[in-house]
């Protein structure tokens, strides 16, 4: 008969801690050399920026800043770089400072004994995944490890034919010593004792087997068989005590349900409050499809400046605005991820701003992500085109968006109106348009909704990598044709 090695669960227990401190400690210190490379290689990419862009940091050329720092955030250690002028003015920024977190280096770029400005470098963090993923032969070798000394241990543990005739014996005094206990009961009690004795008596060697292993079984169990048995009737009263609750407050709710069901049946005001819940707006998370997407362009102006223009310099800076609007949804529309998407009307910018349509031809395209995507890419060049035109002391406004299906395209321009300030984007799209966006686009919730747009309204927070990277070359390539 084989036995198993005394407590080796509990030794399993031990094994599998033992492993997972192993592996965090191997997070901990891999982390750690990641971040002192990444760290070195960092300032060494910053000083060979900063010999780049003195000169177009001299002259303020944005374009210029936007290509050259664009090759260095394609580099999968650096999460943003910003590059600032002397007065701490951010010229651009590019990378994904909104959605990434990590070390940041910072260097002035000194032009002879002049100092020009300022250059940020973010690094990206280094998450566990990729470091198991890099490590995981030696995680699996570990693992492995750690199997075979559960395995050993459970091998070379288990007692020898010394420890089980030691226990024999024990088995046979206890044996003993419990039918002399039971010898000075009552009459009947003795003749069972009688039987039991001969039954349990040492030359009976099935019956010394079998006593032998209830004894072990009973001590690797870390206890008799009077307190199990102790401990299950315990649990049995416990079992049936919770089974009792559960069974009144059964039937309490019964109680409740029917009472409810009879008042709702006698009250002659119960239909009157179902028309009124029917009659209530439809909620924007319902799973309605989404096949023309809509984008508000607003014009951020709380000083009404826009009003007070004269018409001679309002028109040439509608149709800047249009000539913008217009070359960012060609380019956008290149992007394979909008196939089979079409603009489906012809936006012209006005004192109210622009609005755009986007349609989807197939049910496979995204014309949530498309309209978010022009929502974004827009704000980008318009605060571009702004920070020229007020250092060329010229009228320029910054720009709020908004993006919504048909059925909510009133209500986001009043939110619009209400609570977005400079550059935001917000989004009340239903179920199906949420559903497009997700994995490139974060989105958070407003705060204090006063209504139930408002609740349902989001804005955006950020983009990942590779959206952030279609929008940078959507807008490189505007500002590109721009110049040409």
């Amino acid at each position: 008969m084989t036995y198993l090695a005394p407590r080796q669960g509990l030794f399993a227990i031990i094994i599998l801690i033992s492993f997972f401190i192993q592996t965090t400690l191997l997070l901990i210190s891999t982390n750690q050399q990641l971040d002192e490379l990444k760290t070195q290689t960092g300032e060494r990419m910053l000083v060979q920026l900063i010999d780049e862009v003195k000169l177009p940091l001299l002259s303020k050329d944005k374009v210029s800043l936007s290509v050259l720092t664009g090759r260095y955030t394609s580099e999968n250690t650096v999460a943003s770089l910003t590059v600032k002028d002397i007065d701490e003015q951010v010229l651009i920024q590019t990378g994904q400072a909104q959605l990434l977190e990590g070390k940041t280096i910072s260097r002035q770029v000194i032009m002879g004994d002049t100092v020009i400005g300022k250059v940020d470098m973010t690094l990206r963090d280094t998450g566990n995944g990729e470091i198991i993923a890099s490590q995981w032969i030696f995680i699996l070798g570990s693992f492995i490890t750690h199997l075979l000394i559960w395995l050993l241990y459970g091998y070379v543990a288990r007692p020898t034919r010394e420890q089980l005739a030691a226990l024999s014996r024990d088995v046979q005094d206890y044996l003993i010593t419990q039918n002399q206990g039971q010898g000075r009961g009552r009459l009947g009690m003795q003749r069972q004792d009688s039987e039991a004795t001969e039954g349990s008596h040492p030359s009976d060697g099935l019956s010394i087997q079998k006593a032998l292993g209830d004894y072990i079984k009973t001590q690797q169990e870390g206890g008799d068989a009077p307190d199990s048995q102790a401990e299950h009737s315990a649990q049995l009263a416990s079992d049936n005590a919770d089974q009792s609750q559960r069974d009144i407050l059964s039937k309490i709710d019964d109680n409740a349900a029917g009472k409810t069901e009879a008042d709702s049946a006698d009250d002659p005001k119960s239909e009157d409050k179902a028309t009124a819940t029917e009659a209530k707006p439809q909620s924007l998370m319902a799973n309605r499809p989404i096949e023309v997407a809509t984008v508000k362009i607003r014009f951020y102006d709380p000083n009404s400046l826009l009003g007070a223009l004269a018409f001679e310099k309002s028109e040439p800076y509608f149709a800047l605005c249009t000539q913008l609007l217009q070359r960012t949804i060609d380019e956008m529309l290149k992007q394979p991820i909008l196939f089979g998407i079409k603009l489906n009307n012809k936006p012209v910018f006005d004192e109210s701003g622009a609005t755009v349509e986007f349609l989807a031809t197939t049910s496979h395209s995204k014309a949530g992500l498309a309209a978010i995507m022009l929502a974004k890419a827009y704000v980008m060049l318009n605060e571009v085109t702004y920070m020229k035109h007020r250092e060329l002391q010229r009228f320029a406004l910054q720009v709020v968006a908004g993006v919504s299906d048909q059925a909510t395209s009133e209500k986001i321009e009043q939110l619009l109106v209400h609570n977005a300030k400079a550059g935001d984007i917000l989004a009340l799209l239903p179920v199906e348009g949420l559903k497009q966006l997700r994995g490139y686009i974060q989105l958070n919730s407003l705060k204090n909704p006063t209504t139930v747009y408002e609740r349902d309204c989001a804005s955006l927070e950020g983009v990942s990598d590779s959206m952030m990277q279609r929008l940078i070359d959507v807008r490189d390539a505007v500002l590109l044709s721009a110049l040409n």
